[in-house]
């Protein structure tokens, strides 16, 4: 039995034109994971970009996925960096006694 594995990078310049990237025919039924492996090896790549879609020709005959959520899930998110928070004086213990219980919460008394 064959199966047709649909793909569509995140990161391709002709996702504005066309909803996928490529296709791959293998001739026995696999698992999500061994089609992503199979797509890798097809694109000569140990790994997919991040947000790289792998569908099979049964997920879109079932109807799962449309032309918008597919396009909605290759789309690549900005990750925000984490602000580093500044000490501030209400950080500091304020008696000898929240010094050493803290001291002794680390370890080090």
């Amino acid at each position: 039995m064959t199966q047709r594995i649909h793909f569509r990078l995140a990161n391709d310049a002709i996702n504005d034109h066309t909803l996928w990237t490529g296709a791959v025919t293998v001739n026995h039924k696999l698992s999500t994971p061994q089609a992503r492996r199979v797509v890798a090896k097809h694109l000569r790549l140990e790994r997919l970009p991040p947000n790289t879609l792998v569908v099979t020709q049964a997920e879109l005959e079932a109807g799962k996925w449309d032309e918008s959520s597919i396009r909605s899930a290759t789309v690549a998110t900005v990750g925000r960096r984490a602000t580093k928070k500044h000490k501030s004086f209400d950080d500091v213990p304020e008696s000898f006694d929240q010094i050493q219980d803290m001291l002794k919460k680390f370890g080090l008394a």
